[in-house]
């Protein structure tokens, strides 16, 4: 099928803001948004909203899922400054038992096509990309296969920041300290299970 460009406009999760004012984000009405997708806290469940670029305005129907997480159509909003730095998100994290029927399925539904497959010994994934906006680079979509799973779930997120260790330190306790990222030349520090958040998530150096 021919590819149509789709733009990350949020990611909706369960909980309050609590955990995420926490740690440095500013959350507006529910809203933290970031220069290439917003995080939406409050949901009833997680899930992705997405922006159609070209073509018609929704995914494939109203609401859809990527093999089982729920996808819906919505509007893309504007990155705002937040105080730990957090500038866009880097990319999100979908776990499942198979990433042969998982990738296939992002690009079948989103129109993301597979960019490439990474094998080592302890883990296997595939890497999708959605659409650039005005301000940053579009976000990641990184599936990883594990043999103890079975289905699929959006499970984390990495969250790009002017500067780890002024971020780190805002969170007031609840990160690890900074580390080398596989990516070279950056860094990352994960958010800890003590800040109560729905999902994983980490900050990373640009």
């Amino acid at each position: 099928m021919s590819q149509r460009a789709a733009a990350l406009a949020a990611i909706e999760v369960p909980g309050d803001s609590t955990p995420w004012q926490s740690l440095g984000f500013g959350v507006d009405d529910g809203v933290i948004a970031l220069a290439n997708g917003a995080i939406r806290v409050g949901a009833e469940t997680t899930s992705l909203i997405v922006e159609r670029l070209d073509g018609p305005a929704e995914i494939e129907a109203v609401a859809v899922a990527v093999d089982g997480i729920r996808v819906r159509s919505g509007a893309s909003l504007a990155g705002v400054e937040q105080p730990n730095g957090a500038l866009e998100l880097d990319h999100v994290v979908l776990m499942t038992d198979s990433i042969d029927r998982t990738s296939a399925d992002v690009e079948r539904v989103l129109g993301l096509s597979q960019r490439r497959i990474r094998e080592t010994e302890r883990v296997r994934q595939a890497f999708h990309r959605f659409a650039d906006t005005d301000e940053a680079r579009g976000c990641i979509v990184e599936v990883v296969e594990r043999a103890d799973l079975s289905g699929t779930s959006l499970w984390g997120l990495v969250v790009n920041v002017a500067d780890l260790d002024a971020a780190v330190a805002a969170g007031a306790g609840l990160l690890g300290a900074p580390r080398d990222a596989v990516q070279p030349g950056r860094r990352i520090a994960t958010v800890g299970r003590a800040a109560g958040l729905p999902l994983a998530v980490a900050f990373m150096s640009r």
